[in-house]
């Protein structure tokens, strides 16, 4: 029967007695005081093995020994850890409702674990109905271990994926940090059953399959749908309205969240929040920022003080850590999620000794990769925020690290994998029928008039109305349970008699409605073959005015004048894109030379540039009569691709049509380098570009920003930081020019701003 275990062999015999007075409350039970009676000790027993592995695999055999078919419509989500509907799972499942797919979805939640003796009705549904639908499965889509998957049989159709509900593989987990050799066997169990297992990146295969002991074959890495979330538009500004309505101290400050990982013992687990000097946050950083925090599930023991703002409960993560604007973690996967995100990370590792040198570990080493500085006491903690010390380009580096798809795909990629364009499945997603009534078709005929079918509807069935929290209604309680049946099973026939006769008649109208069709096409016929003559004639006729209309067309359009070539020209939209971060922080920044030249063009012809579509801020306008559409994307610099690319479809352009303005570190402040094509040249914002546009022939301006570093200044803080007083005439002067470039290139004179002002290689050095 699938238990293995030897165990389990004194406690499977109680198990099988539990388990077999609960089938005889389905069959004896003729009043509502026997389904309290026989509920009471089934309860009684449930409580010492509702949690046993073992016992849900007995019940789960029960199901599978009676050969029940899998259903290619029936798909089974467990969320063993509560992700709130937002995690990977639910986002699968939107994709298919998405395409129309005929999917019925039974959902196991973390709910469903909660069993007890109070809870009896949630216990029967589980082992019962829920246990029936995930046995006739065609696939099982996971976030947790669900280890009585070791102890189940399977049919061969069906196929258990694995999303897991972390993302990368930061710290270690699962048969990389598991001592217990119990509990490593029960895993390895579970894993066996499981076909696939899903991550999000090559650079993580063996991490994960090492994790769940399990093959490298098994491991694909086609992204982590949960994240999908993380690239969508969404309008964080009306989220964070909505949250100071219950925190009106966070009005206008920036929102750090607290969130640290489980420790595994009470003692330490305490000491996260201990460790953690709400008192000092508030008296030095108070002002300008808003402290919330979130503890992982698995914390129990450590309570955030009422003057903080807990987040623990809020049923969307990745909704909160889409408003925050700086994250403080500490060996948690959340940094890794985070990281897609490109904002601010701190790793507050205050026991940072003690952790490491436990068995659990990491997979990457821990302070080379970490997203951010690491600290280990609130004072150099605070000082991190208030100096603004982190380093943009070790999260990217992180996030690439542990991420191969940075898109909303990657749902559609699982969708895609396991169910392709859907040709081979039904039709619908009717509901599946009751387990009771499946389970009548493989008792013993001569038991089916006794058995009675009604009490078990009204105890399982609770959507049909005719129930009310598991119990037996009142009609029930005082109705002999045969004649109960009886009258049920007379209302059953009636009900199939009533749908026969309406099939019949539905059928007899459709027939009638064909032979209607069919007469009416018949004289269709005879009237078209009777116009066709008359109709070629006219069409020969139609066809030899076009060919002199096209005629008279090609010889006027070479005679046209050069004002008539204007005007058209007048009449094609340009599109001139400035790149750089968003955000005040970054404003005035090298990085964000883009940004001004952007400016400058929009105050030079009067272009107001406040309208927010396609993912960035846009302005149109007109330049010397020809149509411009201005653009500051708001991806952040690294995914400026995914802001034009949209632009680019919509306005149905070429590449030759966008002008991209951008910083170049190789070139001198005051230095511009025009170019009509190119590659990237190590600019990640130029790399998402021509990425997501399939090319690189478009026109560019370079703005330079270089000049010796400081020895042992970072890249990425010179790139962030401000122009020097001596630079910013320079810089002024090279943004006039850009300004001037990038009003012949609206005019389709771009050849001439190239040789006039532009610098080549050999050129930059010697020219001021």
């Amino acid at each position: 029967m699938g238990v293995v275990l030897p165990q389990y062999s004194e406690k499977k015999r109680k198990i099988y007695e539990a388990s077999k007075l609960y089938f005889e409350a389905l069959t004896q039970a003729k009043s509502q005081e026997d389904i309290d009676r026989l509920g009471k000790r089934l309860a009684e027993l449930e409580a010492e093995y509702s949690e046993n592995p073992a016992y849900m695999a007995w019940v789960h055999q029960q199901y599978l020994e009676q050969k029940w078919k899998v259903k290619k419509n029936q798909i089974t989500l467990i969320e063993k850890l509560n992700t709130g509907g937002t995690g990977s799972l639910f986002e699968i499942k939107n994709e298919c409702e998405k395409r129309g797919l005929p999917f019925h979805f039974n959902i196991i939640t973390h709910a469903d674990y909660e069993v007890s003796p109070r809870n009896l009705g949630g216990l029967l549904k589980l082992f019962t109905i829920k246990a029936f639908r995930m046995a006739t499965s065609s696939h099982i889509f996971l976030n947790d271990n669900f280890l009585p998957l070791g102890y189940m049989k399977l049919s061969d159709e069906t196929k258990v994926v694995q999303l897991w509900h972390g993302m990368g593989s930061f710290k270690k987990f699962g048969g990389s940090s598991e001592t217990n050799p119990e509990v490593l066997k029960e895993l390895k169990a579970a894993t066996k059953n499981t076909d696939h297992i899903l991550a999000s990146s090559e650079n993580i295969r063996d991490n994960y399959a090492e994790a769940f002991i399990a093959p490298k074959e098994k491991v694909i890495c086609i992204g982590c749908p949960q994240v999908d979330y993380f690239f969508r538009e969404h309008d964080i500004a009306a989220w964070k309205e909505e949250l100071s309505e219950r925190y009106p101290e966070m009005k206008g400050k920036k929102l750090v969240l607290y969130a640290p990982t489980f420790r595994g013992e009470e003692e330490h687990d305490k000491k996260l929040l201990e460790a953690f000097d709400f008192d000092a946050f508030q008296k030095e950083l108070g002002k300008d920022y808003f402290l919330m925090v979130r503890l992982h599930p698995q914390i129990q023991s450590a309570k955030v003080p009422d003057t903080v703002a807990n987040m623990t409960d809020y049923p969307n993560v990745r909704k909160l850590l889409c408003m925050t604007d700086i994250l403080i973690a500490d060996y948690s996967s959340i940094a890794v999620e985070y990281s897609l995100l490109n904002r601010q990370i701190i790793l507050y590792a205050f026991d940072k000794e003690w952790y490491l040198s436990k068995d659990r570990g990491f997979y990457f080493d821990y302070e080379k990769t970490a997203p951010g500085p690491i600290v280990e006491n609130m004072k150099d903690l605070i000082d991190c925020i208030k100096n603004k010390q982190w380093d943009i380009a070790k999260v990217e580096k992180f996030a690439h690290l542990h991420n191969d798809y940075f898109d909303d795909k990657s749902a559609e990629r699982v969708v895609d994998y396991y169910f392709g364009n859907g040709k081979k499945l039904p039709n619908s997603a009717s509901e599946p029928k009751p387990f009771y009534e499946e389970w009548n078709q493989y008792r013993p005929k001569h038991r089916r008039k006794r058995n009675p079918d009604s009490i078990s509807q009204n105890i399982f069935d609770n959507a049909s109305g005719k129930s009310q929290n598991g119990k037996l209604p009142e009609k029930w309680a005082t109705q002999d349970a045969e004649e109960a049946v009886n009258s049920w099973e007379s209302e059953r026939k009636k009900q199939r008699k009533r749908q026969q006769q309406k099939a019949r008649m539905q059928e007899k109208l459709k027939q009638q409605t064909a032979n209607v069709t069919k007469q009416k096409n018949k004289k269709n016929n005879n009237f078209i073959s009777g116009i066709d003559k008359l109709k070629s004639k006219k069409e020969k006729d139609i066809n030899k005015q076009k060919q002199l209309k096209l005629q008279n067309q090609e010889e006027k359009s070479t005679k046209e004048t050069s004002e008539e070539i204007k005007s058209r020209k007048e009449h094609r939209m340009k599109v001139i894109v400035g790149l750089g971060n968003p955000t005040d922080q970054y404003k005035g920044t090298r990085h964000n030379v883009g940004y001004m030249a952007i400016d400058r063009i929009a105050e030079a012809n009067r272009i107001n540039i406040n309208q927010h579509k396609f993912k960035a801020m846009v302005g149109s306008g007109f330049i010397g009569g020809s149509k411009v559409l201005l653009v500051k994307p708001l991806t952040y610099m690294n995914l400026s691709g995914e802001s034009i690319r949209p632009i680019m479809d919509f306005y149905k352009l070429d590449l030759s049509d966008i002008l991209v303005i951008y910083d170049d570190i190789s070139l001198e402040p005051g230095m511009l380098r025009l170019r009509t094509k190119g590659s990237a040249g190590g600019h990640n914002g130029m790399k998402s570009i021509i990425k997501h546009l399939g090319g690189d022939t478009f026109p560019r301006i370079r703005v330079g920003i270089g000049g010796e570093k400081h020895p042992g200044q970072d890249l990425a803080d010179y790139v962030l930081g401000h122009f020097k007083d001596d630079e910013k005439e320079l810089l002024s002067d090279a943004l006039d020019k850009a300004e001037k470039a990038a009003e012949l290139f609206a005019q389709d004179e771009f050849s001439e701003a190239m040789n006039k002002d532009s610098v080549g290689k050999k050129k930059r050095k010697t020219l001021e």
